[in-house]
């Protein structure tokens, strides 16, 4: 997110990166609390996106259960402002099954050469499968969700590995604390870049409803989706790939299915233009909490519906629909529909 962190991936460094913090969490609070703005920029960067992928553990209603995240941070300008979208699982506490997405504000504080402070908050959407007066629902409610994270570069790349504190304050459901660790990479979008693309990945936000394809009782799921796509050069053939995609994909909770996993697809799609359709297709790999076997790999089928409604110096921002089929190989197939947002980079 911020220029004097952006600079230090392009040329190399003798200094050794700083030693770890032994206590994570004074060191972040303490950081945040005496560390002030960063000076102002002195090269034009145009955008980057930050993506990242954590897990650890959950403190919630005096109990403990594992959490995970995933993400991204689109810094738009050279300022230390950006603006990102998180998926949360909240894990299984006794009869709170939480998970929910989140719309961050952020700010960045770089503590050394490869060493950056963020802090972000934000409004926090979240669903909450509990049992009320002998009753299985999903709970809706908004709160507040906050995040002071530490990024390292260990080398001279876009990889980092990270390291963050999560406060979520939610009205009418349960508060919690989490510590969580992981790893992401830094698209940076930039003309002084020696690569065939600017940004390396196009970055998608969906959400929508679904439905399990089979007769009984059951309930809307909602479904929620974060991607990044690799787009090729043009392909050949008609037959080979124009990108391939890595996504989170939370089906949601239907009754007869509670699944979330990693889809892995290959895509074929029309020439960019205003409108630009797309296919896509590929293993998914989930995990179904009501499922005996709960880890299950299935395939996942997508058609995709895009139009460019604005256009930066270097990328293009789409708005989309998406209609999605799992085929679960157990009887337990999902129709997922979706609009999303995506952040193109121009090629």
């Amino acid at each position: 997110m911020h220029t004097t962190l952006r600079a230090s991936l392009r040329r190399a460094r003798s200094s050794p990166p700083g030693r770890p913090y032994s206590r994570f969490s004074a060191a972040c609070l303490l950081a945040a609390a005496t560390i002030g703005p960063a000076p102002a920029a002195t090269r034009p960067e145009p955008e980057t996106v930050d993506f990242y992928v954590v897990g650890g553990a959950l403190r919630g209603l005096g109990e403990t259960t594992w959490t995970a995240q995933t993400g991204f941070i689109y810094s738009p300008t050279t300022t230390p402002w950006g603006i990102g979208f998180v998926y949360s699982n909240d894990g299984h506490l006794n009869n709170n099954h939480r998970d929910g997405f989140a719309v961050q504000g952020w700010y960045a504080w770089p503590l050394a050469d490869r060493l950056e402070l963020q802090a972000g908050t934000g409004p926090y959407a979240s669903m909450n499968n509990t049992t009320q007066n002998g009753i299985r629902e999903n709970v809706f409610r908004v709160g507040l969700f906050t995040t002071v994270a530490l990024k390292w570069h260990p080398f001279e790349s876009g990889w980092y590995l990270r390291s963050q504190l999560t406060n979520t304050l939610v009205p009418g459901s349960f508060n919690s604390n989490a510590v969580l660790f992981g790893a992401g990479y830094d698209f940076v979008s930039t003309a002084d870049l020696e690569r065939s693309t600017r940004l390396q990945a196009d970055i998608s936000v969906w959400g929508g409803t679904s439905r399990t394809t089979q007769l009984g009782s059951q309930k809307n799921g909602g479904a929620v989706q974060i991607e990044a796509q690799y787009i090729l050069d043009q392909p050949l053939a008609w037959w080979q790939p124009a990108a391939y995609s890595v996504a989170f994909l939370s089906e949601g909770d239907t009754g007869l299915i509670h699944r979330q996993g990693v889809p892995i697809q290959a895509w074929w799609r029309t020439p960019p233009d205003t409108f630009t359709f797309s296919f896509g297709m590929g293993p998914y790999i989930a995990y179904d909490t009501y499922r005996e076997t709960p880890l299950t790999a299935m395939g996942i089928l997508s058609l995709r519906a895009a139009y460019k409604v604005f256009e930066m110096p270097s990328s293009t921002i789409e708005a989309a629909a998406m209609y999605t089929r799992v085929a679960s190989f157990y009887n337990k197939d999902q129709d997922i529909f979706m609009f999303g947002v995506r952040l193109n980079a121009k090629r």
